[in-house]
């Protein structure tokens, strides 16, 4: 019995002498369609990735007419181990949340906990790949209702998956709570629904629904009908389907409730896939930046930037000749401490990697920065030549980071000649990477339609009227649109009075 204490206490020996860097090394995954970051283990990483793939193909196979197209920027995701590390990406996040997804002109990602429920991710990824295929055309229910009807799929090594399971927690809202009528669901938007309990409503109804449409052939030709009638301006959200459908809002609703007890999820074979994945091993800086490296690109509050910067400031002196730990602290020097030190920092990450697009962009913002400060002309195009470089630089490092796009367009706003051929085509390669940052698709419309291309920059406005979460954004977008829609009746009348007199 004592040498097998022994030898217990000897192996709880050897666990504690593992450093404490070996434990949390961070790792990258890239696949054909994610970069997959994690400080867990090697094999878990891998195997997030793969599911990632899969779920991915699923969604293609199933989506063949709104493909999203090749090329297109892969989305960062981040796995990391508890909340207290979601929470120094994200501070101030609730306990609650186990993941979010971000898309901003800074950065779009995802971010998760290891071993919680995917569902929050895999129905955020649903609304990134639908960005991609003129989402314009998809009321707000129907666009959270398809994200949740997916976000309960599974794919397995052999091609075996199944989508359409309900989220339990959404099943028990409709069996205990009071449904919204049809009339709000068609219409609503979640984030301008006051009570929690309306916005659970809101969603599982949603779901209920969408599947209730897939679900059926005949129904799945009478959802099509109505999407390409809400594509027509001025279209009732609520007739379009009834109508659609042959049925009445409280008729559709008692066959809702008929239908959710005889609920049944899909099954499908899809082609077996073992995607391709790289896994890299990071370099020591990430273990001590990479999380407080995204709070800092996010740009924090001005309460809390100081005390980031004192911990940004004692990380990055372990790594003086790293450059990711030398971007990050020239980042956080610039926002609230010393702007000559930062300046400084990332010439040091320029020197030690010349593309590394962060120092790029960072330092391209410096002379940016610059030139708005100045009155001259000649003066402050200068500054924005020198950002112009650092930008081209950028661009032939990765010419699918629309952050680099976008930057260039903000430059050529200032001048006379805006938009050129040459900056239309500038935003439309930056939302074609980045189709889901409202930003970017409100400069693009607003382009466009400086130009004449009303049809253009209602492609890129109407995503955004469209969005259940788009709050201020969504009501000027729709502002928008009102006014090219105007504006055409305004010339189609005069055209028509001009036929008259003649």
């Amino acid at each position: 019995m004592p040498s097998v204490i022994n030898r217990f206490l000897f192996a709880l020996l050897a666990i504690a002498l593992v450093p404490t860097e070996a434990l949390a090394d961070w790792r990258r995954a890239e696949t054909a369609h994610f970069v997959v970051y994690s400080n867990g283990s090697e094999r878990g990483l891998r195997d997030y990735a793969i599911k990632l793939e899969r779920f991915d193909a699923l969604l293609r196979i199933l989506n063949a007419g709104m493909e999203p197209p090749t090329g297109v920027r892969k989305l960062p995701v981040y796995l990391v181990d508890n909340r207290r590390e979601l929470q120094t990406i994200q501070p101030g996040l609730a306990d609650s949340v186990a993941g979010f997804y971000r898309a901003s002109p800074r950065d779009i990602r995802a971010v998760l906990i290891r071993g919680e429920s995917d569902d929050v991710l895999l129905h955020e990824y649903v609304h990134h790949f639908m960005s991609h295929n003129s989402p314009g055309s998809y009321p707000g229910w129907f666009r959270e209702g398809y994200a949740e009807y997916f976000m309960t799929a599974t794919v397995d090594s052999r091609g075996a998956a199944t989508f359409g399971f309900p989220n339990m927690g959404r099943l028990r809202t409709l069996q205990q709570q009071r449904w919204m009528p049809l009339e709000q669901l068609l219409s609503a938007a979640p984030n301008a629904l006051e009570r929690r309990g309306q916005r659970w409503a809101f969603y599982a109804q949603s779901w209920l629904l969408t599947h209730y449409l897939l679900s059926d052939p005949e129904r799945m030709r009478g959802l099509n009908a109505y999407l390409l009638a809400r594509r027509r301006p001025g279209a009732d959200p609520v007739t379009t389907l009834t109508d659609a459908l042959g049925t009445t809002p409280e008729a559709l609703t008692r066959d809702l409730r008929a239908y959710m007890g005889r609920l049944r999820y899909a099954e499908l074979t899809v082609p077996a896939l073992d995607p391709a994945v790289e896994v890299t091993r990071l370099p020591d800086s990430a273990d001590d930046l990479m999380l407080v490296g995204l709070d800092v690109l996010d740009g924090a509050p001005a309460d809390k930037g100081p005390g980031l910067l004192a911990q940004v400031r004692t990380a990055a002196a372990r790594h003086p000749t790293d450059p990711f730990a030398q971007t990050v602290l020239g980042q956080a020097e610039i926002a609230w401490g010393d702007a000559a030190a930062g300046d400084a920092a990332l010439a040091a990450a320029l020197a030690t990697d010349p593309d590394w697009v962060e120092a790029l962009l960072a330092s391209a913002h410096r002379y940016i920065s610059a030139g708005d400060e100045i009155d001259d002309p000649a003066s402050r195009i200068a500054q924005y030549r020198q950002a112009q470089e650092l930008l081209a630089r950028a661009h032939r490092a990765d010419p699918t980071d629309y952050r680099v796009l976008g930057t260039l367009a903000r430059i050529r706003k200032s001048a006379e000649d805006y938009p050129t051929p040459n900056d239309l085509e500038t935003l439309r390669t930056a939302v074609f990477h980045a189709p889901q940052v409202t930003y970017l698709r409100g400069e693009a419309a607003d382009a466009m339609i400086a130009v004449g291309e009303d049809a253009e920059a209602l492609y890129y406005l109407l995503p955004i009227a469209n969005d259940p979460h788009g709050g201020a954004f969504a009501e000027r977008a729709q502002e928008r649109i009102d006014a090219i829609l105007a504006r055409h009746a305004a010339a189609t009348a005069a055209s028509g009075e001009t036929e008259q007199a003649d």
